[in-house]
Parts: structure tokens; sequence; C-alpha cells
């Protein structure tokens, strides 16, 4: 079974412990202080490897652990290393984070190394404090502790060419006719459960290319209807789009059908596969309706058709040359990638939802406007009961004017009741001279 996903918890190795010893032999009193530092945890490396075909070995085995430090010893002996545990996997390889879906790493080439996770470090023996004030320290430090995760292991297989069609297209059976691989053929449809790779050799040249064949597509697959589109992902990396098309319509489909839907599901999975150069490849040409469906194939779709047969192997050295070409030939030989079309049911169906969703804003203009019409006269009443309330609270003139006399009465009052006292003051003072 063909593994391309895995979860993964992985830890490296915790530091060794720092020792306490004294050095005691016959004839040296006071030897002093010799406990070791203990030694480093082991790291998590994931090693790109290309004898690994898939990511099996991690479904059945998910928890991984390096070894850890070993403790410090006597005489200034450091405890030993930890042993790297080092993961292989296939190229083409992501690393991401479990719960925020981030990259930490992505693995393309034969022997590239990266360490995930780092080996916690060995804590220090008392060797370490050891000073003119402190000559018998009895201090150590333990190790630090390795870190851990959880990660979720992706294989994006990386392939030149990319097989893509619909179920009993022939997908299958060009894959058994053109490499080594032997991928399982049956007159039933979703007979490819998983990613075929097959080489094509070209010994004239001494090149060969890598070619990837995904289980067929049908319409919807962006909605997983049939086995949904998690094998697109395979093909991301792809230098060439191969379209496999049934022309003698076995399926009661249209050839210029299939194609159309082929394209508008991978636009909808990622504009990167929506702008891959492609190959159409005419298959079943072997049968009656086929000729006449192919040339009204043509006058519709003018990309370059290759009609082979893989029930009689015709056109299939044709087809062998035409792939060198697009991938391994000059530019001018290459096909150019396709124009992206904007006509199709997903955009039209978002263009229903922008309508919709622009209609509503003018149905709270008018209601504003309303509110604005009917405020005028609210704040017309506001003012008048305003108003109201003013003129009873208000006093009137005449008794501000009696606020106004009654004040300086109360001052010159105060006064004359004053002048009295300062006389007298005055006669008592002249008495006295």
């Amino acid at each position: 079974m063909f593994i391309d996903e895995a979860k993964v918890i992985l830890k490296s190795g915790d530091g060794g412990h720092g020792c306490v010893s004294f050095r005691r032999e016959k004839f040296i009193p006071k030897g002093g202080p010799d406990g070791g530092n203990g030694g480093k945890g082991g790291d998590v490396v994931f090693l790109c490897d290309r004898n690994q075909g898939d990511l099996q070995a991690y479904r059945w085995q998910p928890h991984r652990r390096a070894p850890n430090g070993t403790p410090g010893m006597g005489r200034q002996c450091a405890g030993p290393d930890g042993v790297d545990l080092i993961l292989p996997v296939p190229p083409g390889t992501q690393i991401l984070e479990e719960g925020t879906n981030r990259l930490v790493a992505e693995l393309t080439e034969h022997g590239e190394r990266v360490i995930l996770l780092a080996g916690g470090k060995g804590g220090q023996g008392n060797m370490n404090f050891k000073s003119s004030v402190n000559q018998a320290p009895r201090r150590t430090t333990p190790g630090y502790p390795g870190e851990e995760g959880s990660f979720r292991i992706v294989l994006k297989t990386i392939a030149d060419i990319g097989l893509v069609g619909y179920p009993n297209a022939g997908k299958s059976s060009l894959t058994n006719l053109l490499t080594a691989a032997r991928p399982k053929m049956a007159p039933y449809p979703f007979t490819t459960l998983h990613v075929n790779v097959g080489v094509i050799e070209y010994p004239h040249v001494f090149g060969r290319i890598v070619m990837a064949d995904i289980p067929g597509l049908i319409e919807g697959a962006h909605d997983n209807r049939g086995l949904g589109h998690q094998f697109l992902r395979h093909i991301e990396r792809c230098a060439l789009l191969v379209f496999i098309i049934d022309m003698a319509g076995s399926e009661n489909r249209k050839p210029w059908d299939d194609h159309r839907i082929l394209e508008k599901e991978l636009r909808l999975y990622s504009k990167i596969l929506a702008a891959k150069p492609r190959l159409i490849v005419a298959n079943k040409m072997d049968l009656p309706a086929s000729a006449q469906m192919l040339k009204e194939f043509k006058s519709r779709i003018k990309d370059l058709v290759i009609p082979i047969s893989c029930y009689s192997r015709e056109g299939l050295e044709d087809l062998r040359m035409q792939l060198w070409k697009a991938v391994k030939g000059s530019p001018s030989e290459r096909p150019q990638p396709p124009a992206l079309v904007e006509d199709d049911e997903a955009s039209s169906h978002l263009a229903k939802k922008l309508s919709k969703t622009k209609k509503a804003p003018v149905k709270a203009k008018k209601s504003a406007t309303k509110k604005a019409k009917s405020a005028p006269k609210t704040a017309v009443k506001a003012k008048k009961k305003r108003v109201a309330v003013s003129k009873k609270t208000k006093p009137s003139a005449k008794a501000r004017v009696s606020v106004k006399k009654k004040a300086p009465k109360a001052k010159t009052s105060v006064k004359k009741k004053a002048a009295p006292v300062k006389k007298a003051a005055a006669r008592a003072q002249s008495k006295k001279k």
C-alpha cells in the first residue's frame, strides 16, 4: 500500500547530568573535585534518501525518540553523547507542524539532511566550579531536556511528467507500455488507488524521464467526489502534464467535455497546476468512432494532440519522442503554458455570489435615507419640547429685577450696623488719652 502522508510524534534526547566526584588515590591527599560533564542528547535528523518509496514506515510507528546523553563520571570523564535518530524519507517530502500547518522543512535532493529537533545540552560536573574560595565544590547542573513536537509528513512525488485523465482512459496501460512500472489494469473504473511512478528510458541519448500516474479524476473532485483531489499534489512539481483523453467516447462522454472538466478541476485545485504546460494524448484510436471524434476535437481545441492506441501500440514511439522534446528539449520545442480561462461554471457561480452581496448595501442606503428624512421631524418636535420646558423653568424679568434690588439693601444694612461699633471704639481710645 502506498502511503503519502503520516503523522509522527518526535522527541530528541535529554542531556546527561553532571557528576560529583573527588579524586581519592593512595599518597595523594585532598585530590580535589574531578566530576565530569554529562553528554549531549541525540538529535532528530531527517535524511533525504532516493531509495525510499513512500512513508509507510511512519504510518505504523509514529512515535520516535532519540537516545539520551550519558551522565558524567569521575576522573574528569565526560559522558558520551546520545546517538542521533536518523529518519530517511523519499525526495519531495515536506514536514509540516501539526495544528498550524507551518512548513518546517522540505527535502528534495538525495543526501540532504535537516536537524528537526536538537538534543538537550549536557550538565556540568563539580570540577567546573572549583575556585580558590571553594576548593571542594559539590555543585553540579542537570542536563537540559530535549525538544519534542508533533509533525505531519507529506510526500509530493518529484516527477517530470504527470498523467491526468478520467478513470478507464488508459493511464495505467500507458504506464505499463512506456515504463517498467506495473500498475493494476482492469476493465472497471478506479483501478488505480495510489500513485505509480515509472521511468521512461532513452538509451540513444543516455537519458531518462520520470512519469507519475495518479488515480482518475471526475467532475466535482474538488468537492471530494470520487477519490477526491488528495493525489493532485503529486503532480505539482511536474514540468509537464499529459492529458489522457478517451477519444472514442466509450464511457458515453464527449472528449471535449472531458478536457473541459479536467481543466476546470485543475484550476479549482490550484493556480500552480493551471499554469503548467500540457500535452494531449488521444487514446483508443483503434475504435471506429475515434477518427471522427478526433477531427471535431481538433476543431474545438487548438493544443497539440498526439493520437495513440494502447491496445494496438500505434503512435507510442512518436509519443516517446514528443515527451522527450517537451521535457528535455530546447525552449522552442517545449509547449507553452495555457491561457487562463475565466468563462467557466466556477467563475459564473462566483459572479452570482458577488452580485447578491452587492445588492445588500443598496437596501441599507434606502433605509438610511428613510431615517434621514424622518430625523428632521423628530428634531423639530424635540426643539419644541425644550422651548416649552425652558419657558416654565426660566424666571420672569420682574423677579430678576427684584433680586438685583434686594442684594444692595442687605449690604447697606450691614455697613450701618458696623458703623456705631467703630465710633464707640474711637471714643474709648480718646478717653484713655
